[in-house]
Order: structure tokens, then C-alpha cells, then sequence
């Protein structure tokens, strides 16, 4: 029972404070982040913006949506809307160096969730050096095969994951590794690069 006391008391002192006094945080991500990413980030309308454009014009525009989705969520997440695993993730960075792939998982899983509540996604792989994104249902593939665009949807999503790459630092390849009309799964691998 002592020998027990003697080794708990140093690794207590090394545990993380979650918490700044006075400044509960919740554990989910709220749900203002997802009122207001939906509001500034609209699918629908980028969709209809996109009508009567050309292959490339069409591919810009996604790719600009994607990367501004990815900004807005960045800053409410990290600002008006930190969680408790915002904070944690962030301390962890801080003590060991170790950002891929929890900080840059919890961006993309963010933006997802905040621009297509009601997409079917999960991460299948999450290791230090790769990650794998699969979505089932994707209401923004879904609105632009209705609207019978011939543009390929995944130009936002590379591009949105691009700008949580850049904000995290992480060197990553990415590969879309499989695609919603041929393989009925959208899949997404991340690849952290060798550092020479």
C-alpha cells in the first residue's frame, strides 16, 4: 500500500490541467458551431452558383468553398466553440510534438459534421503516420448529381482537408483512394510524409 502512494504521487504531478478556473468547457463541439458554419457555408447554394459554369470554373469554385469552410470551422472551433477535446488535443501537441493525426482528424471531423450534419462518415484509420476517411453519405455528391453537374465533388473536400493541413502543420499526401459512384464509399487517405 505505500510502495502504491510513492509512484502515484509523481505521475498525479505530471497530469494535465484541462481546465482553467472559472472556464468550464463542454466535451462535444456546440451546436452554434453548426448553426453558423451551415449559415456561412451553404451546399445548396454553392451548388446552384455553380450551374452554367465550365469544368474548371466549377472545380475553383469548389475548391475555394472547401478551403473557406475549412478556415471558418478552424476559427470557431479553436475560438468561440473550443471544446474539451480542442484543449486537450492542443496540450498533448504542446507536451509531446505529436500533432498528426489528432489534431488535423479533429479538424476534418469538425467540418464535416458543421457544413453536412447528416453525412454518413467515420475514420477507419488513425495512426501517427496515416489516417483513412471513409463517407458513405455525402449530401453535397448527392446535390450535385441532382443538379446534374458534371464536376467532380471531390475538389472541396481535398481542398478543405489541405487547409487543415496547413493550419497543423502536418506534411501529408493525400489520396482519394476510392470514389462514391464507382465504389459506393468515398475513401481518403492521408499519409504523413518523411521528414528528411
Amino acid at each position: 500500500m505505500t510502495l502504491g502512494w510513492k509512484y502515484a504521487r509523481p505521475i498525479r504531478d505530471k497530469l494535465l490541467t484541462l481546465e482553467e478556473p472559472g472556464k468550464p468547457l463542454p466535451f462535444d463541439a456546440g451546436r452554434g458551431l453548426v448553426d453558423e458554419v451551415t449559415a456561412q457555408c451553404d451546399i445548396g447554394a454553392l451548388v446552384g452558383a455553380l450551374k452554367g459554369k465550365e469544368e474548371k470554373a466549377a472545380r475553383e469554385a469548389l475548391e475555394a468553398f472547401g478551403m473557406r469552410l475549412m478556415e471558418l470551422t478552424v476559427e470557431l472551433a479553436d475560438g468561440k466553440y473550443m471544446d474539451r477535446t480542442g484543449e486537450m488535443v492542443e496540450k498533448v501537441f504542446q507536451r509531446t510534438g505529436i500533432s498528426f493525426p489528432h489534431r488535423f482528424e479533429r479538424y476534418v471531423e469538425l467540418a464535416i459534421l458543421a457544413s453536412r450534419p447528416g453525412d454518413r462518415w467515420n475514420v477507419t484509420a488513425a495512426t501517427t503516420r496515416q489516417m483513412v476517411l471513409q463517407v458513405t453519405n455525402c449530401s453535397a455528391n448527392k446535390a450535385i448529381a441532382e443538379s446534374g453537374l458534371a464536376v467532380p465533388c471531390e475538389a472541396m473536400c481535398l481542398a478543405c482537408f489541405e487547409a487543415a493541413a496547413a493550419k497543423t502543420g502536418d506534411g501529408l499526401s493525400m489520396e482519394l483512394t476510392k470514389s462514391l459512384l464507382k465504389d459506393g464509399v468515398c475513401e481518403v487517405t492521408f499519409s504523413l510524409r518523411t521528414q528528411v
